[in-house]
């Protein structure tokens, strides 16, 4: 009976052991989801979707994700597996992720807005604004330099208000990075100083030549891209993504290696995500194609000549058989800027991942969460919120007028 009796107590103490282990172990962080929106200086509506943890950190600084073209901001939340936004709210990361100018909920043109129905998805957040839609029937062109001049400092400003923090880590997939790859090269004092960090998730800066297949297609087929998106907008296709999940078609390889997408969050990709692309948005996306060059629409400005100009800490994504953002651009960027501190890092199975990348495969690959935001996790920790950073939280923030409104989790 001695034995028996010491063998309950032992069996007791180990649990208690394993108990207090477990107690001590730093649990993920609970969040909730809410709405905000700002004004551009030039009058433009902008939706951030907000992931604050009930916790914040308080070594961290705020996270803002910004998307790539013909995308917006669900882009980062397709599914638990592929949320990036989530991942860094369960660990104690104020994150908001923005929709720039002709994305959802953010204004856009009235019909790029009903063309949401033929991808069979109804966005909540944008029926609320329905109202807000008709006014943006006005709206039917805008250019990459509107991200630069205008959406980017209203979502900083916007974001630094809320969360009463000085600086914010800025992480940009493709056209999200590029914008402030141009952003940084353009400006100067508080504008820089407000980005701690930036991450630059399958970012081109140039197009190298000759061209691969798909770039080389898509300037091929440029004069009939330009009727079809005049007649029936550039996401029309995602409506036959929707039904049949990869098509196989020639400009696809552009944006996702197929074998490393689940086919679930491919269709999820199509009906939550795809935006329209405005008119001036390609023009500078084919001049870039055509030019190797990144420039303003006038091309008074060579965004990626000033590139020499970065100096804030940039981690930067490459994936081995990302046919928008090549290795070789992604390098030549890494190159070119002067951050003391930059990282740069290929993902695919010459470095031991499961499978290879492709350009969205990044932030909705099939295995990004053991993978990919691992390494843009531990670089945001490189980066803690320095002591006078933290005396801005002593101060009371402004009263909120109205906003957020809570949305359900996916």
């Amino acid at each position: 009976m001695k034995n028996v009796s010491d063998g309950r107590r032992t069996g007791w103490l180990r649990v208690m052991l394993l108990l207090a282990l477990l107690g001590g172990c730093a649990a993920p962080h609970g969040y909730k989801v809410s709405y905000y929106y700002t004004q551009t200086d030039d009058g433009i509506t902008l939706a951030l979707r907000r992931y604050e943890p009930d916790k914040i950190a308080l070594e961290t600084n705020p996270v803002i994700l910004c998307h790539g073209f013909s995308y917006n901001l669900m882009f980062w939340d397709l599914a638990e597996q592929v949320s990036l936004p989530r991942y860094l709210a369960e660990a104690g990361y104020d994150v908001w992720s923005l929709s720039l100018r002709g994305a959802a909920p953010s204004s856009q043109p009235f019909n790029s807005a009903l063309r949401k129905l033929t991808h069979f998805h109804i966005d909540p957040e944008m029926l609320k604004t329905l109202q807000k839609r008709l006014t943006d029937v006005k709206m039917t062109d805008w250019s990459v330099d509107d991200h630069i001049r205008y959406d980017i400092p209203a979502a900083l400003r916007l974001v630094r208000d809320k969360t009463q923090a000085r600086r914010v880590h800025w992480i940009g997939h493709s056209m999200g990075g590029m914008i402030m790859f141009a952003y940084l090269g353009q400006s100067s004092g508080e504008q820089v100083d407000a980005i701690k960090s930036f991450v630059a998730v399958a970012v081109p800066m140039t197009v190298f030549h000759p061209l691969n297949d798909p770039f080389q297609f898509l300037l091929d087929s440029e004069p009939a891209m330009n009727i079809g998106s005049r007649v029936v907008g550039s996401s029309a296709p995602a409506t036959l993504g929707v039904l049949f999940g990869d098509l196989g078609m020639p400009l696809d390889r552009l944006f996702y290696n197929g074998p490393n997408l689940s086919d679930d969050v491919l269709r999820r990709l199509f009906q939550q995500a795809e935006e329209d692309i405005a008119t001036s948005q390609f023009r500078q996306l084919m001049q870039m194609v055509r030019t190797e060059r990144f420039m303003s629409l006038d091309r008074s400005l060579d965004y990626t000549g000033a590139l020499s100009r970065v100096r804030q800490p940039a981690y930067l994504l490459c994936g081995s058989v990302d046919n928008m953002a090549t290795v070789g651009a992604v390098q030549y960027a890494y190159r070119q800027i002067q951050s003391p501190i930059k990282e740069y890092r290929l993902f695919g199975r010459i470095n031991s991942q499961r499978n290879d990348y492709g350009h969205n495969d990044l932030v909705i690959g099939k295995n990004v969460r053991r993978e990919v935001y691992p390494t843009i996790l531990d670089w945001l920790k490189k980066f803690p919120r320095s002591l006078q950073e933290s005396e801005l939280l002593l101060q009371p923030r402004p009263l909120e007028a109205g906003n957020p409104a809570p949305a359900a989790k996916p």
